[in-house]
C-alpha cells in the first residue's frame, strides 16, 4: 500500500519507526516516545531514560536538499548563541552530525531526521493563547531574526533556497490535472496567479535578501511562562522581511488588533520594511496559494481529508481578493471545513 494511501494512526505508526530508527544513533536512551504533530512534517516528543526532553523531526514531505537542511540546522545553532530568542537547538548525533538520514520503505527514500532541544508551553494557536500583547513580542522576535539575519555568515557548504515567487521554492502544482481544480476555478487561480507574481516582481525589483523563517504562524510559537518560543524552521529561506510579516498576518486575521500588535512590536525593535499595500496584501494572499499548492498534492492523510472544503473555500478567498485588493477568512459562502 502506498504511504499516501493509509490512514492517518497508519502514517503515524510507519514515522514512528522512522523516528526511532534515527534516534538509536544519537547518545540517548529513548524511555518514551509521543507524538507531538502529524502534518507537513511529523514530530515526536522524545522522553530519555535520563529524564531529558527532546524533539525529533522526521521530514516526510520536506523538498529541503542537503544545503539546505545544514543552514537551517546552521542558522538555529547560531540563533540559539548569539541572540537571546528561545528556539530549537539542534542536537549532534553520535557521528556529530546534525542530520540524521533513515531509510523509509514507505517514503521509498533516505528519509532526513533533526533532534532537538525541548521547547516548553503551549502553542500559541491552543486555546486562545494569542493576545495583542504576546503577538507584540512575536514582532519583536520577528524583527531580531531578521536583525541576525543581516549579520550572519552561512556556512560554505550550506544553502537556502529562494523565495522570492508566489510558490516561494514550490514547484507549481496547480497547473496539474485534478478532479477539484475545475476550469471555472483555475480561472480565478490564474487570476490571482497573475496579480500575487506582478507584486513579487515589484517587490524584488532591487532590495537584497535575507534569511526568513517564512512560517510564522501560530502554531509554531509557544508561550511559556512569560517568554516566547519560536520553532519549525523547515521552511526558511531567502526573501525579504515583509514576508515574514505577511505570511504571519495570513493567519492571524480578521483580528486586527492582532496584526496590530505584530507590526508594532516588529517596529519597537526595528524599522519596519517598506513596502504598498498592494504588495503587503498581494503576499499574504500568496500563503493560500502555498497552501493548497502544497495540499493538492500531500501525502498526509488528514490534509487530503480536507481538499473537498478547502479547495472551493480558497477560491472564494481569491476571489474576494481579486475584486476587493484585500485578503480575507471571514466571507460569506464558506464551507465549514477548510481553511
Amino acid at each position: 500500500m502506498l504511504f499516501e494511501d493509509r490512514s492517518a494512526p497508519s502514517q503515524i505508526s510507519r514515522m514512528r519507526q522512522v523516528a526511532l530508527d534515527a534516534l538509536r544513533q544519537y547518545p540517548i536512551t529513548v524511555a518514551r516516545l509521543r507524538l507531538l504533530n502529524h502534518g507537513f512534517n511529523t514530530t515526536f516528543r522524545v522522553d530519555t531514560t535520563d529524564g531529558r526532553k527532546l524533539a525529533v523531526r522526521v521530514s516526510v514531505n520536506s523538498r529541503r536538499s542537503a544545503g539546505n537542511l545544514a543552514a537551517e540546522m546552521a542558522w538555529l545553532a547560531a540563533l540559539s548563541t548569539d541572540t537571546d530568542l528561545n528556539v530549537p537547538t539542534p542536537q549532534p548525533n553520535t557521528e556529530g552530525g546534525l542530520v540524521t538520514h533513515v531509510w523509509s520503505d514507505d517514503l521509498r527514500r533516505d528519509t532526513p531526521c533533526a533532534l532537538f532541544s525541548w521547547l516548553p508551553g503551549p502553542d500559541l494557536d491552543n486555546d486562545d493563547k494569542a493576545t495583542p500583547a504576546r503577538l507584540r513580542a512575536v514582532g519583536r522576535a520577528t524583527a531580531t531574526l531578521h536583525r541576525h539575519a543581516d549579520r550572519w555568515v552561512m556556512p560554505s557548504d550550506a544553502e537556502l533556497p529562494a523565495i522570492d515567487t508566489p510558490l516561494m521554492d514550490s514547484p507549481n502544482r496547480l497547473t496539474a490535472d485534478h478532479e477539484l481544480l475545475t476550469p471555472e476555478r483555475r480561472i480565478i487561480l490564474d487570476a490571482a496567479f497573475s496579480e500575487v507574481e506582478g507584486r513579487y516582481l515589484e517587490l524584488f525589483d532591487g532590495p537584497r535578501s535575507r534569511p526568513l523563517h517564512a512560517d510564522l504562524h501560530l502554531g509554531n510559537l509557544k508561550w511559556h511562562r512569560g517568554r516566547l518560543y519560536v520553532f519549525d524552521f523547515d521552511d526558511s529561506g531567502m526573501g525579504l522581511p515583509m514576508q515574514d510579516l505577511a505570511i504571519a498576518a495570513y493567519y492571524l486575521r480578521p483580528a486586527a488588533s492582532l496584526e496590530d500588535a505584530l507590526l508594532a512590536g516588529y517596529a519597537e525593535v526595528a524599522s519596519l520594511p517598506t513596502y504598498s499595500p498592494a504588495q503587503y496584501e498581494a503576499v499574504v494572499a500568496s500563503r493560500n496559494l502555498v497552501l493548497l499548492n502544497d495540499i493538492v498534492d500531500t501525502a498526509n492523510a488528514g490534509f487530503r481529508e480536507l481538499l473537498p472544503t478547502y479547495v472551493p473555500n480558497t477560491i472564494a478567498k481569491l476571489r474576494h481578493y481579486l475584486e476587493t485588493g484585500v485578503y480575507r477568512h471571514d466571507i460569506d459562502g464558506l464551507l465549514v471545513r477548510g481553511r
